[in-house]
């Protein structure tokens, strides 16, 4: 019996001390450097590859641990939402955001979509949003921004914006004049919610999960507009969106059984 009380001993301070050494990688130093990286890999290339959700991978470690260690729920669920709480501070401050916690937020749900939405996945969002706001705003941008006046235009953009995009002569002009059509709309008044609603649909309670906590302070659109008109960047982020836009035609074409 005593022999059994002793290993049973040593297998607990065994177990709380793997679990300590655990625990301590998710500190704030950590999680900085996670994101760190992944916004500077960002800020040297613009590429469309999702960088993966550090967050996910937290929450299935602390899954992990709790199977594991199931005499230490406490001290892991503490830790696990001080992990999560630092992953929101950090994205906040990085991106001047305004971060209200909600009564019964759940933070892994907010850590989530905010690392999904200004980190891993910033740049496919980025240039979905220019893809659906022209695609939904297409005869608003025609008509204001004086695209009729460049129907006559026959260079080789206007004339291969035409070959891909056929009958919808909107489309086709707004792809040619793509520079001057963007430098119109970064001076339109694009809510956070517009993003928000153009990039997640049907998701309301995502769109309502980003209302309800966080503010940011200079808007989406302005975050969006300082990448996109950053000079080292321009000329690759204006093709991905362009790339994208003839994309959504093909597939709406596709759908619709035209060949």
């Amino acid at each position: 019996m005593l022999d059994f009380l002793i290993n049973n001993k040593e297998y607990e301070i065994q177990a709380n001390n793997q679990l300590a050494t655990i625990l301590s990688q998710f500190d704030a130093d950590y999680i900085i450097d996670v994101i760190d990286d992944t916004m500077t890999r960002r800020l040297n290339s613009f590429e469309l590859v999702p960088a993966p959700n550090a967050v996910e991978a937290f929450e299935n470690n602390f899954k992990a641990l709790k199977e594991i260690y199931p005499f230490d729920l406490a001290n892991i669920e503490d830790t696990r939402h001080t992990a999560y709480r630092e992953v929101i501070r950090i994205i906040s401050t990085r991106f001047n955001l305004q971060f209200e916690e909600q009564e019964y937020l759940d933070l892994y749900t907010m850590a989530y979509y905010l690392y999904d939405f200004f980190v891993s996945r910033f740049n496919n969002y980025l240039v979905t949003f220019y893809d659906r706001f022209i695609e939904k705003e297409k005869y608003n941008i025609y008509s204001n921004f004086s695209l009729e006046e460049k129907k006559r235009n026959k260079d080789s953009a206007t004339a291969y914006s035409k070959l891909i995009f056929g009958s919808d002569e909107a489309i086709a002009l707004i792809v040619a004049n793509l520079p001057y059509v963007l430098s119109c709309i970064k001076n339109l008044p694009v809510t956070d919610h517009d993003i928000y609603t153009l990039i997640y649909g049907d998701n309301v309670n995502a769109i309502q999960l980003f209302e309800e906590n966080i503010t940011p302070v200079t808007g989406i659109f302005g975050i969006f507009n300082n990448i996109l008109f950053n000079e080292y960047m321009y000329p690759t982020v204006i093709t991905h969106i362009r790339m994208a836009i003839q994309m959504s035609h093909q597939v709406e074409l596709k759908e619709a059984g035209v060949k």
